[in-house]
């Protein structure tokens, strides 16, 4: 073959690869744009927006419950560690409104798409089938997961430290290295709670750059030893700088109690273990993992001994609790992509293979353009951030001004955006320790649960909380069994207000008395 057919073959294989790599993006683009034209969550958003400005306003970081009004009682000790991305979010809300949380979300997700295209595409030609359908589902997950919550900002600092890190084991040193303490001080400032990543991968990479390994087709490859005493002293560097925040050591153990809060885990939907009984658990988290990890863990090329580490870490994090799904997609292109096995799609052969590959590109623009319109749809709507609750009911409970409410767990971030004193809220590691998240949920389910007992059934009667915290008032969704309580003795507990999703109810003050 002559010099120039073997540029055309080139060519024509570089064409190839760019068609099918535009087939595969440009369909995550469009599934992420059509999932985000529905408008973003709005969970947890509002009561972080409230913080922020609780902090710009005072200048201080709370360090004790500012928003139940159980702190007229007794102090609730706080860990906030979120308050600079609360700041963040309050300052984006108060310049730019909904629309402008929606874009940043938006763009947060487009942005972490582009960052895994980048680290991934060297290697997803080899399988375009596999990281096709890594990417489509990492489309799916980032309308999920990325909203007005902290946790956007350490999907960031994850992929980051994930770059350095291996770019440094893989080069055998770099300077990009001494950047990781300056990440660490940052993430226990916008994410706390995660924030142990940050030495706990830096360890990682350092045990497993100290010896030479091989066992089967795993083997370690040993750094340098300057290159070893760097990463240690980076190590350190990186647990020392979880300390620079306005709480101090609390961020770093935080975390620890957290992940050992067995109420908080059992009770609250987005921190229980992933169930693969479920069919969104099952497509969306199982499979990807299942099909993205094969490679590494029954193909013939030999393995890397961090990769396995690696992947061992964020499936375990996974395992304990789905919320932690995204940071498994984020380190995939990192440690899985290299051990795709290769089954490459047939060539594209004539024109009539190629009209059909333009005509699918095509389509998937026009879907894409169709999510475009529809984001703008709801934009006019002013529905780009969901809300818990309607003005109308929120005005109808703040013009009955209860001092003792006791309110559904679910709707308290809208309370506390309205400046209404709740009973308890979202921030379930602050009420956990005093037993008010216990109390709270056996209220709301009219079942008794603990947390030494992970929530197990037990004679209930609610009265007898009600006597404890002496409620004056309740503001509970009409799917909780509280609700049908209240609404079946109107002698005690008066229905002041409802909507389809919610009832107000009074106590009577002859009740109270009594």
């Amino acid at each position: 073959m002559g010099c120039r057919d073997l540029t055309f073959a080139k060519r024509r294989i570089e064409i190839e690869e760019w068609i099918l790599d535009g087939i595969i993006l440009i369909a995550a683009i469009g599934i992420l744009i059509f999932c985000f034209s529905q408008g973003i969550e709005g969970n947890d958003f509002w009561w972080h927006v409230k913080v922020g400005e609780y902090v710009c306003q005072n200048h201080v970081v709370p360090v004790n419950d500012i928003f139940s009004w159980l702190r007229f009682d007794r102090e609730i000790p706080w860990t906030a560690h979120e308050w600079l991305s609360d700041v963040i979010f309050y300052w984006i809300l108060s310049m730019s409104g909904e629309t402008g949380v929606f874009l940043f979300s938006f763009a947060a997700a487009i942005g972490m798409m582009a960052c895994l295209w980048t680290q991934g595409k060297n290697y997803s030609a080899n399988n375009v089938m596999i990281s096709g359908l890594y990417y489509c589902l990492l489309a799916v997950q980032t309308s999920v997961f990325f909203y007005g919550r902290p946790q956007i900002f350490s999907f960031f600092l994850v992929f980051l430290e994930l770059k350095i890190l291996y770019a440094f084991y893989e080069k055998d040193g770099g300077k990009s290295i001494w950047f990781l303490p300056l990440l660490s001080m940052l993430w226990s400032n916008l994410h706390g709670g995660s924030a142990n990543l940050s030495y706990l991968l830096c360890g990682l990479f350092l045990f497993a750059g100290s010896f030479d390994f091989h066992f089967e087709r795993i083997e370690g490859k040993k750094l340098s030893k300057r290159s070893r005493q760097i990463l240690f002293l980076v190590l350190l560097c990186t647990m020392g700088a979880i300390f620079i925040n306005p709480i101090g050591y609390r961020v770093f153990t935080y975390p620890y109690a957290n992940l050992s809060d067995k109420l908080s885990m059992s009770a609250i939907s987005e921190w229980q273990a992933p169930d693969a009984k479920k069919i969104g658990h099952l497509v969306l988290f199982f499979l990807p993992i299942a099909v993205t990890s094969m490679g590494l863990i029954v193909g013939e090329t030999k393995s890397r001994l961090i990769d396995w580490l690696i992947m061992l870490v964020f499936v375990f994090l996974f395992f304990r609790s789905t919320r932690f799904v995204v940071f498994w997609f984020i380190a995939a292109p990192f440690y899985a992509f290299r051990y795709l096995p290769c089954c490459r799609i047939k060539k594209i052969k004539g024109k009539m293979e190629l009209g059909l590959s333009a005509l699918i590109m095509v389509l998937l623009i026009i879907f894409a353009g169709y999510g475009l319109w529809k984001i703008g749809l709801t934009m006019q709507n002013g529905t780009v951030v969901t809300k818990v609750l309607d003005e109308k009911a929120v005005e109808a409970i703040k013009a009955d001004a209860p001092k003792r409410i006791y309110n559904d767990y679910n709707i308290a971030e809208a309370l506390i955006y309205h400046d209404v004193p709740v009973f308890f809220d979202a921030r379930a590691d602050l009420f956990s320790k005093p037993g008010i998240l216990a109390d709270g949920i056996s209220m709301m389910m009219l079942q008794a649960v603990s947390g030494e007992t992970d929530g197990a059934a037990a004679p209930f009667d609610p009265d007898k909380l009600i006597a404890k915290y002496d409620f004056d008032a309740f503001a509970i969704l009409k799917t909780r069994p509280l609700y049908v309580y209240l609404n079946s003795h109107p002698e005690r507990y008066v229905l002041v207000y409802e909507n389809e999703d919610l009832g107000y109810f009074r106590r009577l003050e002859k009740d109270m008395e009594e």
